[in-house]
């Protein structure tokens, strides 16, 4: 509790005046002898005592009633702050913007984020001359005077100007640090931070309680000041209108190649109460490719819808799923995709050396897996190297590098695998005569294990009299997305039969994230992965050739090599998806390294990013931060042996189109015991100034206090005072009563 008048509080003392008066009245009176009435005096001593209680309890009542209107004049009032802001004070006030993209959800019969502009303009409307006060968005580009504290709010104003919901999500946690650490080190009396938001849960995920029972006397000097700093809530969701968004896009082909059937699922939300229908459409290349019907989407619920679609020509595509109709928010009406098709992407098939008759090269039937028929339209384009010739080639160039039945790599070209693989390379090792487990054991080692998924046991293959002449493949992984399309029919890979076979360590400590594709019928592992760093490496266990299986006879053999080289393309796709306010990070390659990555947004502005620091050292990566723009950013890599060009799809962060709000009490919870304060009304912020500067009045419980007193002294001094015929009963006592006994006969004759 504090006083608004505090000087009011001395009037408290004249509770002392009914004490005074009470002492003035117990003034003793001069014994006078009086014989006849003597036998009074026993009589008299028990009224006195009685008296004694009655007036205590009535001076007591009086001095509360003065009291009471001594702390009622001194206007008390109560606060949830450390104290109130002064009214001859300076005050530092720090403004935090929700501008995240929930804030451009309509809301009533506007945006919502106009709501937050008149609040944030109220407060500095409400500043005094001499008064610092800063601004802090939550998202979009930032402006030079963020952030800092002025006494001038006309920098204020005109970010306040240009500001607008932004695609990120708000992370308040974040801004509330900067803005207690920023106030902490102004030298004024008061300092106040207000958080102007629609109190949307994600945004405060960052906000973690203090330990339960932690006071802000366990805590540093430096922490009890900054949460000794108050904060107020500027609430701005009041009734948002019905807003359905997209919250997710996934495209996936059999085969990345122009005219081959494509699936893209996209994943609806409805925000609202109440159920909502919708249309979508898809656009390729700026051109719409193909409409929706009616999609009926639950309320507060999700809606999987799927489009068929193909490309009609090879290369790279800019795609873009779009909710049609009227919604709450335009913001989450656009997803952004890209997909490339039929690039001739290069791969490279390598074996020890060409053989003179063609089909008894040990990469024939490989070869053929990747070629496809004449003037067929394909994605990959193969290319067949020595292990002479691999040791002068760029092996950035290539998607994957299947190495087939080749002695171990000397050591310089170790080197330059283990560097292709950690730098997104796809290493697939295939087995035959060639394939030593010690050498190629000790080439792993070399490579600080990074060439092989698992160390090499040894070579098997049936004993004489064992009965056995072969093993079968017996289980693929389930859950692989390769291997579980081959799963049905079973006999897809149950017929095929393994003669030879290189052991694979699984159980070996180097082995740590190993997977295991498929499995032989005696429970050893045939074909193996394990990602490295950006990379992975492969190990099938036996030949691609007819000495050691009949595999590359089956079915199985064309289709499995092939998708698993597609799904070695999205990876990459895969990792080209980033969210609105998220940095674009584009890893070099230490041999080929450009000179220079240009990013092009969709505005077109482009942006040229230095490959080293300022002193001159290469960088292992450049990051890219200014993607608040939704949409398809292109990434150049210049000034290398051979340019590159990457896309990335940039977009709104899915959580949000979720506008659940946290709690008051969650909220209280975590900020205590700091002070919290929330204004009850975004447009007209009245009454929280009010609040804030005088608290809450206690003026008028103290006025029915002091009445009740009043009334309440009245009614027991009344009746307290006897009436005089009682009083004189009370001091003659038995004398009048045995007056009374004679006197009667007489007044009845």
């Amino acid at each position: 509790m504090t006083f608004l008048a505090p000087l009011f509080l001395l009037a408290t003392l004249a509770a002392v005046i009914p004490v005074i008066l009470h002492l003035i009245n117990r003034q003793r009176a001069k014994d006078l002898p009086f014989p006849t009435l003597r036998f009074l005096r026993i009589a008299a001593q028990k009224t006195r005592r009685r008296r004694r209680i009655q007036d205590m309890f009535l001076l007591l009542v009086r001095m509360a009633a003065l009291i009471l209107i001594a702390l009622g004049l001194a206007k008390p009032t109560v606060t949830k702050l450390g104290s109130l802001l002064g009214a001859g004070s300076s005050t530092g006030v720090m403004i935090i913007l929700d501008n995240s993209a929930s804030m451009g959800v309509v809301d009533g019969e506007r945006v919502r984020f106009e709501t937050a502009l008149g609040a944030a303009r109220q407060i500095l409307d409400e500043l005094r001359d001499g008064d610092y006060v800063g601004l802090f968005l939550t998202g979009g580009p930032r402006f030079p005077e963020e952030g800092k504290l002025d006494r001038s709010p006309d920098k204020v104003f005109q970010i306040l100007n240009q500001a607008a919901p932004s695609y990120e999500r708000a992370d308040l946690a974040v801004r509330i640090r900067q803005s207690r650490k920023a106030l902490a080190k102004l030298d004024v009396r008061n300092k106040l931070i207000y958080v102007i938001t629609d109190m949307q849960a994600a945004c405060w995920e960052g906000y973690e309680s203090l330990p339960e029972g932690t006071r802000l006397e366990d805590l540093d000097e430096e922490q009890r000041k900054e949460l000794r700093i108050p904060v107020v809530i500027v609430d701005c969701q009041q009734s948002p209108k019905p807003n359905v968004a997209i919250q997710n896009v996934t495209a996936e082909a059999t085969v990345p190649v122009a005219g081959v059937p494509i699936k893209a699922d996209v994943l609806l939300y409805n925000a609202s109460s109440a159920p909502q229908q919708r249309h979508l459409e898809l656009y390729i290349d700026g051109v719409r490719e193909v409409s929706s019907p009616a999609i009926e989407i639950p309320a507060e619920g999700t809606k999987e819808f799927s489009f068929q679609f193909r490309f009609r020509t090879g290369g790279r595509h800019r795609c873009e799923v779009r909710l049609v109709g009227e919604d709450g928010s335009t913001m989450d009406d656009r997803r952004f995709f890209a997909m490339e098709v039929n690039q001739n992407i290069p791969i490279a098939i390598v074996k020890a050396q060409a053989h003179e008759i063609a089909y008894l090269d040990d990469t024939f039937y490989l070869e053929r897996a990747f070629t496809p028929t004449s003037g067929q339209d394909w994605a990959l384009k193969p290319r067949i190297l020595t292990l002479a010739e691999l040791t002068s080639e760029n092996l950035s160039q290539y998607l994957a590098v299947f190495l087939v039945n080749v002695p171990a790599p000397t050591a310089g070209l170790v080197e330059r695998l283990r560097d292709y693989v950690q730098h997104g390379g796809n290493l697939v090792w295939i087995s035959g005569e060639n394939v030593r487990p010690a050498e190629y054991n000790a080439m792993n080692e070399q490579a600080q294990g990074k060439l092989l998924p698992a160390p090499l046991l040894d070579v098997r293959e049936p004993e004489p009299g064992s009965g056995r002449e072969s093993w079968l493949i017996s289980s693929l992984d389930r859950e692989h997305k390769t291997m579980k399309l081959f799963l049905e029919p079973a006999t897809l890979y149950q017929t095929v039969l393994v003669y030879k076979y290189v052991r694979i360590d699984e159980r070996a400590p180097e082995a740590g994230g190993v997977r295991v594709l498929a499995r032989l019928d005696d429970g050893q592992p045939i074909f193996v992965e394990r990602p490295v760093e950006r990379g992975r490496v492969y190990f099938l266990g036996t030949s691609a050739h007819v000495g050691w299986t009949n595999l590359p006879l089956k079915p199985l053999f064309l289709p499995l090599f092939v998708r698993l080289s597609f799904d070695m393309l999205g990876v990459e796709q895969a990792q080209a998806s980033i969210l609105a306010g998220h940095p674009i990070v584009v890893h070099l390659d230490q041999e080929q390294r450009p000179s220079i990555v240009e990013v092009v947004p969709p505005s077109g502005q482009r942006t040229q990013l230095p490959t080293t620091d300022s002193q001159g050292s290469p960088l292992a990566e450049v990051r890219f931060h200014e993607t608040y723009e939704p949409g398809i950013y292109t990434v150049k890599l210049l000034g290398g042996p051979q340019p590159k060009e990457r896309w990335y799809s940039v977009n709104i962060d899915p959580e949000e189109a979720n506008t659940a709000k946290i709690d008051r009490a969650e909220l209280e919870k975590r900020f205590s015991p700091a002070g919290l304060v929330f204004a009850e009304n975004p447009e007209d912020l009245s009454s929280t100034f009010k609040l804030l500067h005088e608290g809450e009045s206690l003026w008028e419980t103290f006025l029915w206090a002091v009445l009740i007193v009043l009334v309440f002294e009245t009614f027991v001094s009344n009746y307290f005072s006897p009436k005089r015929e009682e009083e004189e009963l009370q001091y003659l006592g038995p004398y009048a009563a045995r007056r009374g006994r004679r006197t009667a006969p007489l007044a009845a004759s």
